[in-house]
């Protein structure tokens, strides 16, 4: 028996955005030398404080992935080590609780490897997906060397969840917090628009991407990005339709708790491609009360409520298979 059944009886809300670091993983940095590089408390940790806030905010379950700085820090050989110490210990938490939906982290500074670490981490681990970053030690994540990992995923049929990192040019975001606050959905946006412009959803069009926070700036800028591809199009000619219309094929996390801003999301991904999101244990957003009734207060119909509470996360992650 799992601790699920404490919140069940209501309509199930399943968290697609949140962040834990694993023991191990804690463990094998300071034994590589790398510094975390921030300041964590216990609902970073430790599982019985999750549970007590999700129980709290009426939250059902929650898929776990690894916050920055991941696993791309040092050396492609040390990437490898650190993402199968990650993957091994996320399948574990999952397997031991159904509340809890582990996302693999893949060792990008070598794509052939971590297309074979997703296969291992989907196929003998039971993860249900995979998280990645914006870029990779400043690599943008639409260049032909990635594809592998994305074909990778298509094949196994699940999702890749893109998460924002600090970009190359991160000095300009110091002053403020800004990186928080307007880095990182720049970075969202950045990469989905290289990634809708690179062809590569035509080459693989039932790849599924995850976009964080809402996608960042796109809800705002997809009808600029197509006039832009318009004008300039003949510049950048591996597209055959509108860029808006491979943007469409993602799916956003609606860690962005702002009624306009969720409406403007809503108006063109519709209801079919919105997950819940909270980015929780992260304070300033990671508000896990917020993250669903931001989505209730919303007065949507219920067929659409559900699809973003609950429905999207079981269809794209294979919960009821």
């Amino acid at each position: 028996m799992t601790r699920t059944q404490s919140v069940r009886g209501a309509s199930p809300k399943i968290d697609c955005h949140t962040h834990l670091f694993p023991g191990n993983y804690l463990k094998e940095l300071k034994r590589m030398n790398i510094p975390l590089g921030q300041t964590i408390d216990d609902r970073f940790t430790s599982l019985e404080k999750r549970l007590s806030d999700m129980d709290e905010a009426g939250i059902h379950r929650q898929v776990i992935s690894l916050a920055m700085p991941g696993v791309d820090m040092a050396t492609p050989e040390k990437a490898v080590q650190l993402s199968r110490v990650v993957n091994d210990e996320l399948a574990s938490i999952s397997a031991a609780d159904d509340r809890f939906i582990g996302l693999a982290s893949l060792p990008m500074l070598s794509p052939l490897d971590a297309a074979e670490e997703l296969e291992r981490a989907v196929k003998d681990l039971g993860l249900r997906g995979a998280g990645i970053f914006t870029n990779v030690q400043g690599k943008p994540i639409d260049l032909k060397e990635f594809w592998p990992v994305y074909e990778r995923a298509s094949g196994l049929g699940v999702p890749l969840f893109i998460h924002p990192i600090a970009p190359v040019n991160a000095e300009i975001y110091q002053d403020y917090h800004l990186l928080a606050i307007l880095g990182f959905p720049f970075e969202t946006t950045h990469a989905a628009t290289r990634l809708a412009l690179s062809g590569l959803l035509e080459e693989i069009p039932d790849l599924i991407f995850v976009l964080s926070h809402m996608g960042g700036t796109l809800p705002y800028l997809v009808g600029r990005i197509d006039e832009g591809n318009r004008i300039y199009h003949a510049y950048q000619s591996e597209i055959s339709r509108p860029p808006s219309e491979y943007l469409k094929k993602m799916y956003l996390d609606a860690a962005s708790f702002f009624e306009p801003a969720l409406n403007c999301a809503l108006s063109f991904w519709e209801a079919e491609k919105i997950l819940v999101g909270s980015d929780y244990p992260y304070a300033w957003v990671g508000d896990l009360r917020r993250c669903t009734e931001s989505i209730e207060d919303l007065n949507l119909d219920d067929g659409d409520t559900e699809k973003i509470l609950h429905e999207n996360a079981e269809r794209i992650l294979k919960l009821n298979a």
